[in-house]
């Protein structure tokens, strides 16, 4: 966008010269968001590793073709500042984080200056799309229900969060706790419909000699973690480059 290339009313806004207009730059921005659940230890354990070593995949619906849930097991206590204010857990604590991985939401960013030191406006727009919010319940539940199971009791002192919180009450706290992990994408989405960016070989529409190799590329977040996915891209890219150039 601060080349030029983007929604040509967002670029004459700041006073941009619109060098190729490409409305779909920006937007479709997608990202996981989970929920931290905690529980305090029986008998504090010291983390190892990154602390974080176990995650599970699965639905919130069984009708579903693919799992939409993604739990970690966190070795201590994982939350957002909203809910670490109000239930204040304990340092000896570990955590099932519940992640929402094929989310309908869809948000935007935005430039705020012209220049590449102005800040970026970033509209998660996260659960803005009932159906994540859905999956969010889902996935608390699930959560609570594997961190009070049988197995884990040794592990358990207490359950600080959330509770068995019910209607309205859950569904404050899945707003309060729900926070990203780190796997925006998606703002220059592959396509062929007016709002893509690239075509299928990464080329952005209109523009001579520019490809994109990165996240922002898919059209949909990836139901799992984006890291490998990017190291595809990007090799995929490296072979095109190969390939058109004769390299």
């Amino acid at each position: 966008m601060l080349s030029g290339i983007g929604d040509e009313a967002e670029l004459h806004r700041l006073g941009i010269p619109v060098v190729q207009h490409l409305p779909g730059v920006g937007r479709n921005f997608q990202d996981h968001f989970a929920m931290g659940c905690v529980w305090e230890y029986q008998q504090a354990l010291p983390p190892r590793n990154n602390a974080g070593e176990a995650t599970c995949f699965w639905k919130s619906a069984p009708n579903l073709d693919t799992p939409d849930l993604q739990i970690c097991q966190v070795e201590v206590p994982l939350c957002s500042q909203e809910t670490a204010a109000r239930f204040s857990p304990p340092t000896h604590s570990w955590t099932l984080y519940g992640g929402v991985v094929r989310p309908q939401s869809r948000g935007r960013i935005r430039l705020t200056g012209p220049n590449a030191h102005d800040p970026i406006q970033i509209d998660a727009n996260t659960l803005s799309h009932s159906d994540d919010l859905r999956a969010a319940i889902a996935c608390v539940e699930l959560c609570r229900e594997i961190g009070n199971s049988l197995p884990l009791r040794p592990y358990t002192k207490r359950e600080v969060m959330p509770g068995n919180l019910r209607g309205a009450a859950l569904r404050d706290f899945i707003r309060d706790a729900a926070s990203t992990y780190h796997h925006q994408t998606c703002t220059a989405k592959m396509g062929c419909d007016a709002a893509s960016v690239v075509d299928a070989r990464l080329r952005v529409y209109g523009i001579q000699n520019l490809r994109i190799a990165d996240g922002s590329i898919l059209p949909r977040v990836t139901t799992g973690n984006t890291m490998a996915p990017c190291i595809v891209i990007g090799e995929r890219a490296g072979e095109m480059l190969r390939d058109s150039h004769q390299i």
